[in-house]
């Protein structure tokens, strides 16, 4: 656990010295404040930035700061955005009238900290060195319900533990989740998905319940979740794996390729599969090629077949996706063809030909005048 000192801050935050210059200007007092301060303590990488300031208004600072930066400050409800070198820099509005007032309003006691440019901290480090997540007040979650699901995804980040009080207090008012922007929920489980330590924080979602506003715990399965991040890191892939309750994923608003994706993965008719010869296989793999690795593991973790999984991996290295690229519009064009309807069929047919090496670029034309002429 590093003891944070100035060095340690000018370490870490890339315009310290512009400011320290900003507050001695502008006789403000100028606050690193929250997760940066978390991670600072950890030895952990800082990505995200808090400020706050007593003296100054944060849109002032923020516009202030984004002139030195040279980055345009963007404005949310209570904060300022600036973005420098895959750094996001939030200054935001003190939650109160004073820093102490400030920290008091945070959501964990891991977050309720501030650091002056002067290496003061206001809050305790106490439960980051233990490990624990604790609630600054009892209203918390009433306050913003979503803090709910952060204290889950900061266990499967930090693999902290969630005081039984806490605890507690988040199923009891687990109903306010419903009001809940649901893309502000993806955005927390695409970072607990993230997670070294996932398997801790999804045994506690369904141990304790904690989201059953907005999730049906019958429909998850934490032992093939965490079977499959041994092999990927695909969002959509890892949600469909542990989740088969529709109306949340259809609720969380994934993009619209994730939901192609997930479709397809429910789709997948894998009784069917187990019956095809070689040459079906291949054209199952052909007509999914975009994200047929993904399929193979899902065959494998979902329907635990290995020698499935195993015998698609095969076949689709065997494929060869390039030369399918060799017939085209254009060659049909040159060929004769006008345009029209089969146009997609030709096209099809032989560049799956091509790509399980029965058709070669040699004798594709004559294949194609054959087969359509």
């Amino acid at each position: 656990m590093s003891i944070i000192s100035v060095e340690i801050l000018k370490k870490n935050i890339p315009f310290f010295d512009i400011l320290k210059n900003i507050e001695k200007e502008y006789n403000a007092k100028i606050y690193i404040v929250g997760g940066c301060l978390r991670d600072i303590c950890l030895n952990i990488p800082v990505h995200d930035i808090d400020i706050a300031a007593e003296n100054i208004e944060y849109t002032q600072l923020a516009k202030i700061l984004g002139k030195h930066l040279k980055s345009y400050a963007v404005a949310f409800k209570d904060n300022m955005r600036l973005m420098k070198n895959n750094l996001i820099i939030d200054i935001s509005k003190l939650r109160g009238s004073t820093i102490y007032e400030d920290v008091l309003k945070r959501d964990f006691t891991i977050n309720n900290l501030a650091c002056s440019l002067d290496a003061e901290i206001i809050g305790s480090t106490d439960d980051i060195k233990n490990g624990v997540i604790k609630a600054v007040y009892n209203n918390t979650f009433d306050d913003d319900p979503l803090r709910i699901i952060r204290a889950v995804r900061f266990v499967s980040i930090f693999g902290f533990n969630i005081e039984n009080k806490t605890m507690q207090l988040a199923i009891s008012k687990n109903s306010l989740l419903k009001n809940t922007a649901s893309e502000r929920v993806l955005e927390e489980f695409r970072k607990m998905f993230q997670g070294r330590f996932l398997n801790k924080a999804v045994n506690i979602i369904t141990e304790y319940n904690i989201l059953s506003p907005l999730l049906d715990i019958s429909k998850l399965d934490n032992e093939k979740l965490i079977k499959a991040v041994n092999f990927t890191d695909n969002f959509d892939l890892l949600l469909s794996i542990w989740c088969k309750d529709k109306k949340f994923i259809e609720y969380l608003g994934l993009t619209l390729k994730e939901q192609k994706n997930i479709s397809a993965y429910f789709n997948t008719d894998y009784d069917k599969l187990k019956q095809y010869d070689d040459k079906a296989l291949q054209y199952f793999i052909f007509s999914h090629a975009d994200f047929i690795k993904n399929i193979i593991i899902y065959i494998k973790i979902n329907f635990q077949d290995d020698n499935l999984s195993a015998k698609l991996k095969n076949l689709y290295n065997l494929m060869d996706f390039n030369k399918a690229r060799a017939v085209n519009g254009a060659l049909l064009l040159s060929l004769g063809f006008k345009p029209s309807p089969l146009f997609s069929e030709i096209i099809n047919e032989t560049a799956f030909l091509l790509a399980i090496n029965e058709l070669n670029q040699n004798n594709v034309e004559e294949y194609i005048k054959t087969r359509w002429f």
